[in-house]
């Protein structure tokens, strides 16, 4: 009856596991810590993915068959189902279809340049998808968000591989999308961007309120301070000193620039030193009242300890 079941119920939810997400579906695989690995997972999706095409990611890092599973991770799955590969293999087997590199090919001879290169075989963003229901009227085409999308990933991709990132999918966030809002408020979320599931997706925020696009260094901000949260959850001092190890490496791969001539020159990433723009924008952020105290003060506190360090 009802009322012997719902105790085994609950022993069901409590019963240590692993949450693993597969195509938006949520499933729970049991796990005995020190025993169980990451190979039960790819069994756990054997009814929908070919085990050879099966990607296992966990914050932002891809795990190996044989790593061990702990209680309590989430792990985000990505493969390709047998119809999907049938279905590449017959769009492949048709001489009339060009594939996606001679069309990148073919409409960079029409813009009259080459194709950019990808991003890494593995440590990348596995998706890259911009709002569709902007179609040019009232601010740039959904195309273009998603060719912007692609040139940020592009720009970050030797700090994905610097620090061996997979993330599933970078997402242009809607900016009429109160969801994310909210999340935000429940997770402590940025505005501009957000991370979910360490890793799993990330969303930026393209657009203005015109839905013209924010500017690039904006932009470039938002995705590394999003993919600082593939590792450190909260705005603590730790997750500040991430940020600014990821901003300088990202800024020290600019071309040189003149040198700063004025107090506005210090804080301008393209003629300041890295350090210096990392400090001023700590600096900012530590006086960013809609944030809290604790995380105002850790901001200020890296802010302090990269100034005084060694150029």
């Amino acid at each position: 009856n009802m009322a012997d079941a719902a105790p085994d119920a609950n022993m069901a939810d409590a019963a240590p596991h692993a949450t693993l997400s597969v195509a938006g579906e949520q499933r729970r695989v049991p796990v005995t810590p020190g025993v169980t690995t990451a190979a039960a997972l790819v069994e756990a999706v054997a009814d929908r993915y070919d085990a050879d095409s099966v990607k296992l990611l966990h914050r932002g890092k891809r795990l190996a068959p044989g790593d061990a599973l702990l209680p309590g991770m989430k792990v985000l799955c990505l493969g390709t189902t047998r119809d999907d590969r049938a279905k590449v293999a017959a769009i492949k087997s048709d001489p009339t279809l060009r594939g996606f590199e001679a069309e990148a090919a073919r409409e960079a001879t029409r813009r009259g340049g080459a194709a950019p290169p990808g991003q890494h075989a593995e440590y990348k963003f596995c998706r890259i998808k911009a709002v569709e229901r902007f179609d040019g009227r009232g601010g740039p085409h959904r195309y273009a968000a998603e060719a912007l999308l692609r040139s940020l990933a592009k720009e970050v991709s030797p700090i994905m591989v610097s620090h061996e990132w997979t993330v599933g999918a970078l997402i242009e966030m809607d900016p009429r999308d109160d969801r994310l809002l909210k999340k935000k408020e429940q997770d402590g979320g940025c505005l501009l961007g957000y991370n979910e599931n360490a890793g799993a997706r990330i969303y930026v925020r393209l657009r203005l309120d015109d839905a013209s696009f924010r500017e690039r260094d904006d932009l470039l901000k938002t995705l590394l301070h999003e993919l600082c949260h593939n590792v450190v959850g909260p705005h603590n001092a730790a997750f500040f000193a991430l940020y600014a190890s990821l901003r300088t490496e990202h800024l020290g791969r600019r071309a040189p620039a003149p040198a700063p001539s004025s107090l506005a020159d210090l804080s301008d990433p393209s003629r300041a030193s890295a350090r210096d723009v990392v400090v001023s924008e700590l600096a900012r952020e530590s006086a960013n009242g809609a944030i809290s105290g604790g995380e105002r003060m850790s901001a200020a506190v890296v802010a302090q300890a990269l100034a005084r360090a060694p150029e």
